[in-house]
């Protein structure tokens, strides 16, 4: 379950940083999945150190946008990396 306070990690493995977009493998080494600029960005501040409420307040000031909306996208964003188990929540 997604909380507020959880703090999500990658279970992936870096292929290539493109700056507007990320390519990873999954965990077993066999998918390569692409994430656009925002999905990067929230993607790369899941290192584990950080709650989903701190990785949504940076968003929310890299993007200037309100902290409600930019929680809201970071937990359908994590929410969608951890169903493709490219993320784990600890």
């Amino acid at each position: 379950m997604i909380h507020e306070t959880s703090r999500p990690r990658s279970t992936a493995r870096p292929a290539e940083d493109l700056g507007d977009e990320y390519l990873f493998y999954d965990a077993a080494g066999d998918v390569v999945h692409v994430l656009n600029g925002t999905a990067r960005e929230i993607f790369l501040l899941c290192d584990g150190t950080r709650s989903l409420e701190e990785v949504g307040r940076e968003i929310a000031g890299s993007y200037e946008v309100a902290p409600e909306i930019a929680r809201r996208d970071v937990e359908e964003i994590v929410a969608q990396l951890v169903e493709l188990g490219l993320l784990t929540l600890d």
